[in-house]
């Protein structure tokens, strides 16, 4: 927009606006209003929160939580199968640490559904919608809990999304996004180079810098729009003789009061950490992705997703499950096999786990891990494992829901759930209920019609 026409919008819009590419779906003035009336009515919602790991390409159920060490090796693949603290779960050897505190989660292990297309599957379990394209535009279930949610403090991001940086499928990224609810719920986003082993403080320092107030905004000697980690430490010396705040209601006094706090600032800095807790999730990139995480729900976020792949496609391990050999479009890049991906998940999955158990303000963060399906239970002639729709696994940790528990099983082979079969849109609506959001709702979609959040899927009961 234009700087001449920026300074001539109204001090008023800068109240109502909500952080740029932040998640937040409403004005923080009108989030304190709804929250307001809510409470008048006894319907405030749930202070729970959800961080999602993502694993794209379809992570295999038998090397991470259903390996089956009595089956032939062609099937049980060259991993062993350890006990985990979860009675009668054993887990894939790569992920020890996981396994010492498995008895903190629940293990979906009859994850199924009917179709093997990575794209159509991806938006099904992030957006809700089993149609082969996205041309309806559906929003993920990230900006569905910015647009119904809102962040649970003002001043933060409802949707936060920490990702590689996509160097292939791009489109799929869009499954993460806000579709037909608008930029306005957009997921914040973290970007890290896809490359190298290591977490890029530098990028989280470039995302973060370029976090702004707001779109528009217009307070006096605000218009160079600098960073958000600058700016807050700035503004509330600037307001204290800015007659910007004369003649608005205690709603939004309160609203821009918390937005110049120095939260946001804190949240997104990792240094605030210990060294000892940057250790223990792992200095790699997912370690402290995790970390970050924690922060930011600790913080008020609402909902997070962790995306572990530069093309949503990390976990589609064809050619081999130990190290992945095609060819990539740089070393160390996406679909690397187990060998690679396992020991970062282990380490950043066990921390988060742990945290979200044992630290008062996570309790009522629900961690979900997962992908679009599983893999085949027979390994190749190349010794990978193909797309295998009809089994997969899926973690959940935390929220104050009912963890120490395995739900549904399956079959000696690995290749069919046995019992309590259980497909993305159960695990939507599980998620929905955490949430305290009624996926029986109509959002409006581009053409103007009614949509509902979720068409189908039943919370699991178990969990609850």
């Amino acid at each position: 927009m234009p700087q001449h026409i920026q300074q001539h919008m109204s001090r008023r819009r800068f109240l109502s606006a909500s952080l740029l590419a932040g998640g937040v779906g409403l004005a923080l003035d009108d989030i304190l209003r709804l929250r307001a009336l809510g409470a008048e009515l006894g319907q405030v919602p749930p202070d729970t929160s959800v961080i999602q790991i993502w694993l794209g390409g379809g992570p295999s159920q038998f090397e991470t939580f259903d390996p089956k060490p009595l089956a032939p090796m062609e099937i049980r693949g060259p991993y062993r199968a350890i006990q985990s603290k979860l009675p009668g779960a054993l887990v894939c050897d790569m992920l020890p640490l996981t396994a010492a505190v498995l008895d903190k989660t629940a293990i979906v292990r009859s994850f199924t559904h009917p179709y093997d297309d990575h794209f159509g599957v991806t938006r099904w379990c992030l957006a809700g919608r089993k149609e082969p394209d996205n041309a309806n535009q559906y929003p993920s279930l990230g900006s569905i809990a910015s647009r119904y949610r809102g962040p649970r403090q003002p001043g933060m991001p409802a949707y936060a999304m920490l990702a590689e940086e996509p160097v292939m499928h791009q489109h799929l990224f869009d499954a993460m996004g806000p579709g037909y609810l608008g930029v306005s719920h957009s997921p914040f986003t973290v970007l890290q180079n896809p490359y190298p082993v290591e977490f890029q403080q530098d990028r989280l320092q470039d995302a973060t810098s370029s976090l702004k107030l707001a779109d528009d905004v217009t307070l006096d000697r605000i218009n160079d729009r600098q960073s958000l980690l600058t700016e807050l430490d700035r503004l509330p010396r600037r307001l204290d003789s800015n007659r910007a705040q004369e003649g608005l209601d205690s709603f939004a006094k309160l609203a821009l009061e918390l937005v110049t706090s120095a939260k946001a600032r804190r949240a997104f800095d990792l240094n605030e950490e210990s060294a000892a807790t940057r250790e223990r999730y792992g200095t790699h990139r997912w370690g402290q992705m995790a970390l970050l995480a924690r922060r930011l729900v600790e913080s008020g976020v609402t909902f997070v997703t962790i995306n572990t792949a530069p093309d949503c496609l990390r976990w589609d391990w064809h050619v081999s499950i130990t190290r992945e050999n095609r060819e990539q479009p740089s070393p160390g890049g996406p679909n690397v096999g187990m060998e690679w991906s396992g020991p970062p998940l282990d380490r950043a999955l066990s921390s988060l786990i742990s945290d979200l158990s044992e630290r008062d303000q996570c309790r009522n963060v629900l961690l979900v891990v997962w992908g679009e399906f599983g893999r085949s239970p027979k390994i190749n002639t190349t010794g990978g494992r193909e797309h295998w729709p009809r089994l997969g696994s899926v973690l959940l940790a935390g929220g104050g829901l009912k963890m120490g528990q395995l739900i549904g099983a399956s079959s000696s082979d690995g290749g069919l759930p046995t019992e309590r079969p259980i497909g993305p849109s159960d695990v939507l609506a599980t998620l929905y209920k955490h949430l305290g959001i009624d996926p029986s709702l109509n959002a409006v979609n581009l053409q103007g019609r009614p949509i509902p959040l979720l068409p189908d899927g039943r919370a699991i009961d178990e969990l609850f």
